[in-house]
């Protein structure tokens, strides 16, 4: 360009390298984060829209969703992996054994004993991952940075959890 400007046609060639530069720059700047979207399922009515943090740690966005079961009254926690336009649940913390909660590891999945009771892994499409937050179960949803909401006070109807712009 500075070579083009001695020669006496710079003028020209300096406004469209800088209008070439200023749209690469609009362009990458307009461009949607990653942003997690919590809608009532049915509705459609956005609850919750939040910017994913960025990580070097991870390939794919993560989020968990924790709750108290219903009838042994114990914590578990699922936690997801953003895979290729879907949700996929990687690995279910709980304690003790009861309705709703794994007893074996299925096919390429493997269950472990901790010291705060069970860890499976596994990698199962969810897709829509929709959850029910109902207040007596405490339903929370937490992100990588550490930002929690407690669903119900969002909305205790189905949420359907979704990303835009990843």
């Amino acid at each position: 360009m500075i070579e083009a400007q001695r020669r006496g046609n710079g003028g020209a060639a300096f406004v469209a390298a800088f209008v070439a530069a200023a749209a690469c720059l609009g362009a990458a700047g307009s461009a949607t984060a990653c942003e997690l979207l919590a809608s009532e399922h049915r509705s459609g009515r956005e609850v919750l829209r939040a910017a994913l943090p960025v990580t070097s740690g991870h390939a794919a966005p993560e989020l968990r969703v924790s709750f108290v079961h219903s009838v042994l009254a114990t914590p578990v926690e699922d936690r997801y992996q953003w895979r290729a336009g879907t949700w996929v649940l990687v690995e279910e913390r709980f304690e003790g054994e009861g309705y709703g909660l794994p007893h074996a590891a299925a096919a390429g999945e493997r269950l472990e004993r901790t010291p705060e009771g069970w860890r499976l892994h596994l990698a199962r499409a969810v897709h829509p991952l929709v959850v029910r937050p109902l207040l007596a179960q405490r339903m929370r949803l937490t992100l990588d940075d550490g930002r929690t909401w407690l669903l119900g006070q969002l909305t205790t109807q189905s949420l359907e959890l979704r990303l835009q712009g990843c």
